[in-house]
């Protein structure tokens, strides 16, 4: 086969791979769905709505709504999420491709972060927080981790994982407890290198757009730590820079500078809005006031950009990202519904906290 048959045949490949992802993507729950499970009285009743009404009929096949509790249903939904990321991986062998691993990489990072807090917590049961059914598609044995006891213990169990050399350093305080904060810092950070350096093995226009999509995440989710940090631990310009990402995408070091040199909340809020994502979030007519608003109006931010990646691009990687960036907020909604309805929300309250 010629070059240029093979490439012609590999950029058909990927465009069946964008409209595959685009027909799922159309399944989605929407809306009107949103509307009618906020109403919903029992996670039992949402249950049934979404056996019934969604795309989520097929994880809950042989499940007996009437006796599913809330656990047990989120679990099942995050699973599916996963489901759903291992059928796009599968088009066409893309999932062969380092970039493709980055949910993977993310849920072994959020179960070494979860194991550290049950050691900090000297707590037992950390097994039924794992989720066991990624067993086989992370790097490490998810029934052998659940048995650690220790920082040692856990560094020992991860020698020969790509997180060892991140963490061996990482010191212990006299009672054998682990500083999750840095830990979470130095694992995220090695999660955006990696989604960061993966993407420049695409050629330029689609490693632009991966580029774009990460670094506004960055961004995004920089200015939201950093507003915390200022809002409720009054940190100054160095300890926000040294708990935060060090990428620059739409925002240039100066910038963040002068954001991160804010004396207040209030003032961080007032030099925010001068942003170019202060003005994009006030020109979509979303509210950034305090840390819960301007939490939300970054997700609706970043939950738009991801449904104009996927709509636009004919890059597989641009909508494999775009699209389980998309998934995880249709689950993080559902979540928060089912929590909502489990413990007595107003359904208003339950809604203004979906992002659609």
């Amino acid at each position: 086969m010629s070059n240029k048959k093979h490439g012609s045949y590999t950029k058909g490949k990927y465009y069946a791979t964008v409209a595959k992802i685009r027909a799922m993507y159309g399944k989605r729950v929407t809306a009107e769905d949103y509307a009618e499970l906020v109403t919903k009285q029992s996670v039992a009743d949402i249950a049934d709505y979404l056996k019934k009404n969604t795309h989520y009929s097929t994880i809950l096949a042989s499940v007996d709504v009437n006796t599913i509790h809330r656990g047990f249903l989120e679990s099942l939904l995050q699973r599916y999420n996963f489901e759903l990321y291992g059928r796009i991986t599968g088009f066409e062998r893309i999932g062969r491709q380092e970039f493709y691993n980055f949910k993977i990489v993310s849920a072994e990072i959020d179960i070494i972060l979860s194991c550290m807090r049950f050691i900090n917590a000297d707590s037992e049961g950390q097994i039924e927080s794992i989720p066991i059914y990624l067993n086989g598609m992370t790097s490490f044995d998810l029934i052998e981790i659940a048995k650690v006891r220790s920082f040692a213990e856990l560094l020992e169990f991860l020698k020969k994982t790509r997180y060892y050399e991140l963490l061996k350093d990482v010191p212990t305080d006299e009672n054998g407890r682990i500083d999750c904060g840095k830990c979470e810092y130095v694992l995220r950070s090695y999660y955006y290198e990696g989604l960061v350096e993966a993407s420049k093995h695409y050629q330029k226009a689609e490693a632009d757009k991966l580029d774009l999509m990460i670094l506004t995440d960055i961004d995004l989710i920089n200015i939201i730590n950093a507003y915390r940090l200022k809002e409720f631990f009054g940190s100054d310009e160095k300890e926000i820079f040294d708990k935060t990402f060090s990428f620059e995408g739409r925002m240039s070091k100066a910038k963040l500078e002068d954001l991160y040199s804010s004396g207040s909340g209030e003032e961080f809020i007032k030099r925010f809005s001068k942003t170019y994502y202060g003005r994009v979030i006030a020109e979509n007519g979303l509210d950034s006031k305090d840390a819960d608003d301007l939490e939300l109006a970054a997700s609706k931010l970043r939950f738009k950009y991801a449904k104009a990646a996927l709509r636009d691009s004919q890059a597989a990687s641009v909508s494999v990202y775009a699209f389980m960036y998309l998934m995880g907020v249709e689950l993080h909604n559902l979540i928060s519904i089912i929590e909502g309805v489990r413990y007595g929300v107003p359904s208003k309250q339950i809604e203004s906290l979906i992002i659609v």
